[in-house]
């Protein structure tokens, strides 16, 4: 039957092209211009686009061309798949996306050697790193002179210095994206002062480039300059192509830029000012699907406010309905993001349903033996175990842990930890501790061999071995877990973090366990600074910390003998 359709198309095709030539969209397929290395056309690039029937493959000098008889000028058409082995695209949303049908404007379509990709992003995360460190360093020498002079006590030198290791380690997690975006910069249509932007940025010399950004003038004159040429281009019917080209071009320049500032306020360990910067740029283009989850992702893993992650990911998700439908895999992606959203903020009944949306989609989409439907099934398994639905939960975390056995190769991926801490909850919950203690060291092994032991997802193996070892009745062993876990969400978030809050709580009740009333009363007052920093004086979990060591403390009260 498919191969009649073909043909029948085929013949359609020659009967519309019959008196009459159809116009042909032109292209052409380069690398990725880089500093010191300039772009090739590439031959040999497979394309297929919706509306043909054949495969094109470009020709020498990059070039390649096809016609779609009856499609007339301003039509869109469809790019579904680009492909040249040890080549890949720079604009990972290319494919799906609607083009214009044009005898005149041809299609450009960039991609980037798959070794140059990676040694690009190994030197800029290797010169970030030692740049973050040498930083780090830095600052630590001048809050131990700050120390030594006196000019700080004891106490704000341990809360400076706590909030310089969440920091560093915060900043540290974000290099591989960073690198990743910056290696796949195209330098072709840049001035020479943005490509010299664009190389310091690379080369982590981060103040020069701070500079020269700053020369360009204020973002607020810029971005009213851009404001102007728009609604000059919107009142005016016949405005010339330069002034479009000028409008992306800025727009382009202006983005970089913001997202620059914003690398070099995240470096420095300036989260609010890194999110401000990255708020300007999405506001700037609301539709750049990229830099939207690039927010999104931010608030979420950083600044832990997700009510403004679930703002940007639903925002993204619009866009890309419009781009490429509502059943789409980047649809699916998102829509995953959106129910682990809603999971963070504690809305179990609407992340269940997202993930059973992502689900839907990746099964109509890609098939539901992948690893992208595994870490759906996983969190569907997760949100179960919350739920109290042990038996769904197991269901659900089995499959996916049989989809990534069968689809994944390299056994050191996390998310085989992933599948196992899971699964060590659920036998918890079924009482059988010898399954569960198997399950969670496995995950447990794998993390601080893969993540080290100051991850947040290494402390939550430690906080789950240490919830096995009460079921055990092993309060010793679980205090040290739990304490681990206490370390590691210290270091990676800072005091003021949910995470470490809840730690805390789990300490103090291994301490209420042994009648260490002061250890508790300690860790709650360490709990509710970190709730009044985090949440506000009048959160109800900080009238719950508060409430917690008012009791605690009359239970001393009532402990003392009477004189």
């Amino acid at each position: 039957m498919n191969k009649m359709k073909k043909v029948l198309w085929m013949m359609a095709c020659l009967c519309l092209t019959t008196g009459a030539s159809a116009q042909m969209q032109s292209g052409i397929v380069r690398t990725l211009e880089r500093p010191g290395k300039p772009s090739e056309y590439l031959a040999g690039v497979s394309i297929d686009v919706l509306e043909y029937p054949n495969v094109i493959v470009s020709k020498k000098g990059g070039k390649f061309s096809f016609s779609i008889p009856g499609k007339r000028q301003g039509e869109s058409f469809t790019v579904t798949r680009v492909q040249k082995k040890g080549y890949s695209l720079v604009d990972k949303q290319l494919k799906g996306r609607r083009f214009a049908y044009s005898s005149s404007v041809p299609l450009e379509i960039v991609m980037v050697s798959d070794t140059q990709l990676e040694n690009d992003k190994k030197r800029i995360e290797d010169k970030a790193y030692d740049k973050a460190k040498k930083n780090y360093d830095q600052k630590v020498v001048a809050l131990e002179k700050q120390l030594k002079q006196k000019t700080i006590s004891e106490q704000e030198y341990r809360a400076k210095y706590e909030e310089l290791n969440s920091n560093y380690n915060n900043y540290i997690q974000l290099i591989d994206q960073m690198a990743e975006r910056y290696a796949t910069t195209d330098y072709s249509g840049m001035d020479e002062m943005s490509q010299e932007i664009q190389a310091c940025i690379e080369n982590a010399d981060l103040e020069q480039a701070d500079e020269l950004i700053n020369r360009k003038g204020s973002f607020d004159k810029r971005e009213q300059e851009l404001l102007n040429k728009k609604q000059l281009k919107e009142k005016s019917e016949q405005l010339s192509q330069q002034l479009q080209e000028d409008i992306d071009k800025e727009l382009e320049d202006l983005k970089r830029d913001y997202f620059s500032k914003y690398t070099i306020q995240a470096s420095n360990y300036q989260n609010d000012s890194a999110a401000y910067y990255l708020e300007r740029l999405v506001r700037l283009d609301t539709t750049d699907v990229r830099m939207l989850q690039y927010a999104a992702v931010f608030f979420d893993s950083q600044m832990a406010d997700y009510s403004q992650a679930l703002t940007y990911y639903q925002r993204a998700l619009i866009q890309v309905q419009r781009q490429y439908g509502v059943v789409s895999e980047e649809a699916g992606f998102i829509t995953e993001f959106i129910g682990l959203t809603y999971d963070h903020m504690g809305d179990l009944g609407q992340s269940l349903e997202w993930h059973h949306k992502a689900l839907d989609i990746y099964g109509q989409t890609e098939g539901l033996d992948n690893p992208d439907a595994a870490l759906v099934y996983t969190h569907i398994g997760r949100i179960y175990t919350s739920q109290d639905s042990i038996e769904k939960a197991l269901e659900y975390t089995l499959k996916g842990l049989d989809i990534r056995n069968r689809t994944i190769q390299d056994k050191d991926n996390l998310d085989f930890s992933q599948s196992y801490n899971n699964l060590g909850v659920i036998y918890n919950r079924m009482g059988e501790y010898e399954k569960s203690m198997e399950c969670h060291m496995k995950a447990l092994e794998q993390r601080e061999r893969v993540l080290g032991p100051n991850s947040d997802a290494t402390a939550l193996s430690y906080l789950n071995v240490g919830t096995l070892y009460i079921s055990l009745k092993d309060y010793d062993n679980s205090l040290i877990y739990f304490q681990k876990a206490h370390d590691a969400y210290q270091s990676a978030f800072g005091p003021a973090h949910p995470n470490t809050i809840m730690s805390l709580g789990y300490m103090a009740r291994i301490y209420y366990a042994k009648n260490d009333l002061d250890k508790v009363l300690e860790c709650y007052r360490q709990a509710l600074a970190g709730c009044e920093q985090f949440y506000g004086p009048e959160h109800p979990n900080t009238q719950k910390y508060r409430e917690a060591i008012t009791t605690i403390e009359e239970m001393q009260k009532q402990q003392q003998p009477d004189d």
